[in-house]
């Protein structure tokens, strides 16, 4: 677990690098990506396509100066990870789930509905493979107006990956669908019930 707060350093650092400015990248001693690495990410449709870009091998690299195991399996989460973050244009600190069940409009104010709808949501949690997985997730962070913290959307994808190519299943109440729809519902309850009261 010690690992953790290190990786999500290094993924934090990463995603800043593609889409803060100058003056605030070097206030914190990180200078800016190419722009190129931004717009190339977020051209890709699969995995496959994220491993063979620059601005993924810069985080890539960088991971495994930190002493991550290189496999297969790693590459494969570590590059959706890519492809889903440069979506990610506003950290607001956000859990992905709890964000997604929010029932807010555009403007922040109460709404009927939870800005991403259940059936949707189902579709994330029920994705049958690691490309339906990416698109079904890049999809729900581009309907959020790409807000939702980076480094709580990394973990929320490692968990997926490592459930997916887990030999034993985790316990229902630790596994990423269950925690997902706790965390959805939980947001659409709590917007729901200020609605009514307000």
């Amino acid at each position: 677990m010690s690992g953790i707060k290190q990786y999500e350093h290094t993924v934090l650092r990463w995603w800043q690098s593609m889409f803060e400015d100058s003056a605030t990248l070097k206030a914190k001693g990180n200078v800016p990506a190419p722009t190129s690495h931004k717009a190339q990410l977020k051209r890709c449709d699969s995995a496959d396509a994220v491993m063979l870009q620059e601005g993924f091998r810069m985080l890539w690299l960088e991971l495994l100066n930190q002493g991550l195991e290189d496999s297969s399996q790693n590459l494969e989460a570590w590059a959706t990870v890519a492809a889903v973050l440069v979506h990610i244009k506003q950290d607001n600190g956000e859990k992905l789930a709890s964000q997604a069940g929010k029932k807010v409009n555009k403007h922040g104010e109460p709404a009927e509905k939870s800005i991403v709808s259940e059936l949707r949501f189902a579709k994330l949690q029920n994705a049958p493979t690691p490309d339906d997985f990416l698109k079904r997730i890049r999809r729900i962070v581009l309907q959020l107006d790409g807000k939702a913290s980076p480094t709580k959307v990394a973990d929320d994808i490692l968990q997926w990956f490592d459930e997916f190519y887990a030999w034993s299943p985790r316990k229902a109440d630790k596994r990423i669908s269950v925690r997902w729809a706790m965390d959805y519902y939980q947001a659409a309850n709590q917007k729901s019930s200020k609605s009514k009261t307000a």
